[in-house]
């Protein structure tokens, strides 16, 4: 029970992932269009204050908004895509149509009942495509998603009586959503207002916590990423009222992404460090200093004749944990060699994001801001007038980068960890007739197969950002750990309940994408 509660939980953290992949060009594009539009700027820079660069800097941000401001039902229908075995299409339109249903029925229900007044929206009330409704936000669109997926999954390949032939198969799982999600909006519109009430004393619990919740809330996020489960942290505060509400220009506007995008359209309009805290500005600090000086300490601590392998591979795992946020390649090259410098690593992001808080350093830290480097860029140093505070990084940087350095270069030596560049002889050895072999990913790609027990041993292969993510008929049959990491070129292999996660780090996408042309899958 217990571990298919656990799958059922890293699948749907590799699904929720799918639309928070999308928000990284929008990031991007609102910080650009916002610091064009700088005023402070536009005194440094007249040609900007020019009719077609306001055009401009007005169309990118309105570009990168389009998905800011449609998460929710990004959300519905990234869910039904992601769960649907097949026919995923017609899951996706499915996705979409009940989400509508549900935002039109809940909301015509309690404007006929009096409750919500369309003139004069309060707060948790708003227009969703121009449906006047309760907001769920991204709770609503998982929740229609999952039930989406489960209908279209149950009644696909449905064949109904004669006489209602014309809804055999893929036509009845729009029929059926239109019927379940107008349910789903009465039942809502009695349960939601609760629920909006519950999260809203949440948010204001932890927001009371002040600092002490800006370290939690990193070191826990953290200490469960070697469960996939560290999703499970941000998500929330990122999307709902858990990151907090706020009024803006007359619009109701809940968590943190949300927030901080909305301050970020505004003009004059102050960054709250309540607010950056959720949106991971900790993660600039540990990501582009920390962990470097951390990559800096591994590569001095391996062995002479393994140094130039050794930077080669540092100098891989920092560039997208420095740029884009990405920092699971580089943690995963010590996570399983020396569990208490990941520890160590953990307690120290809690930290950062402590520090952070104390200077009051806006600026947002993940892939949804175009990572940690480009958002110090365009939301930091682009957009100083509004209190980000965006200097703040030096210091701190160079602090940390040397905290990292001096922690891991004592644990390494003190402990002798293994870590990449230390392994024995023969281990090294192995590791170069690996590369030597498995340098090609056509080639590498059988030798996994085989691994893991063979072609018919695969019942599905996925991937997230850093995991080859392989569903297996018989778990036994798969070949000792180090034989992964010394003959195919992983940094780790995790193993689930019913199948293993091979960490390949930024690689794990496209070997994904060749074993199911290798395999023949969809």
């Amino acid at each position: 029970m217990g571990s298919k509660l656990y799958n059922g939980f890293q699948k749907l953290g590799k699904v929720l992932m799918a639309p928070v992949l999308l928000l990284p060009i929008s990031g991007i594009l609102v910080g650009l269009g916002s610091a064009l539009s700088n005023a402070n700027l536009m005194e440094l820079a007249p040609f900007l204050a020019s009719e077609p660069m306001v055009i401009f800097s007005t169309l990118i941000k309105a570009a990168g908004n389009v998905v800011n401001n449609h998460i929710s039902v990004l959300f519905a229908i990234c869910v039904a895509y992601g769960y649907a075995r097949a026919e995923k299409a017609t899951a996706a339109l499915s996705g979409f149509l009940g989400y509508m249903t549900m935002n039109t029925i809940m909301g015509q229900l309690l404007i006929l009942l009096g409750v919500i007044d369309p003139e004069n929206l309060l707060t948790g009330q708003s227009s969703i495509l121009g449906v006047v409704t309760l907001d769920t936000g991204v709770f609503g669109g998982i929740a229609v998603g999952l039930i989406v997926s489960w209908l279209h999954n149950r009644y696909y390949k449905i064949q109904l009586p004669p006489v209602l032939g014309i809804f055999n198969g893929t036509r009845f799982i729009p029929a059926i959503t239109i019927i379940v999600a107008s349910l789903l909006g009465c039942v809502l519109s009695v349960l939601w207002p609760p629920v909006q009430n519950a999260l809203s004393m949440m948010s204001t619990f932890i927001d009371s916590t002040g600092v002490f919740g800006a370290f939690i809330y990193g070191l826990s996020e953290r200490l469960l990423l070697p469960f996939g489960l560290h999703h499970f942290i941000y998500l929330p505060f990122f999307f709902t009222s858990l990151g907090g509400t706020m009024t803006v220009d007359g619009q109701t506007v809940e968590g943190a992404v949300n927030i901080y995008n909305a301050i970020l359209n505004t003009p004059g309009m102050m960054y709250d460090i309540d607010v950056s805290k959720y949106v991971m500005n900790g993660k600039v600090l540990f990501a582009m200093f920390g962990l470097t000086g951390a990559a800096l300490a591994i590569w001095r601590s391996s062995l002479p004749k393994n140094r130039k392998k050794t930077a080669s591979l540092m100098i891989a795992a920092v560039i997208p944990a420095a740029f884009m946020g990405i920092t699971e390649p580089l943690e995963y090259s010590f996570l399983f060699v020396a569990p208490v410098l990941f520890v160590v690593h953990a307690f120290l992001c809690g930290l950062a994001y402590v520090l952070t808080y104390l200077v009051q350093f806006n600026v947002p830290g993940p892939s949804a801001f175009g990572g940690p480097f480009l958002s110090w860029i365009f939301n930091g140093i682009m957009n100083a007038d509004k209190g980000s505070n965006w200097f703040w990084l030096i210091p701190l940087g160079i602090a940390y980068f040397g905290l990292y350095y001096a922690l891991f270069r004592i644990f390494i030596k003190k402990f002798d960890f293994k870590t990449p560049g230390r392994e024995d002889d023969a281990d090294d050895a192995s590791g170069d007739a690996a590369s030597a072999g498995a340098s090609q990913t056509n080639e590498l790609i059988p030798q996994i197969v085989e691994a893991v027990g063979g072609a018919a041993n695969i019942k599905s292969v996925d991937a997230c950002f850093t995991r080859l993510r392989l569903k297996l008929n018989d778990v036994g049959l798969v070949k000792e750990d180090s034989y992964f990491k010394e003959s195919l070129g992983a940094s780790a292999i995790v193993h689930v309940g019913d199948g293993v996660q091979i960490v390949y780090g930024n690689k794990a996408s496209v070997y994904k994408s060749e074993m199911r042309e290798y395999l023949g899958m969809e």
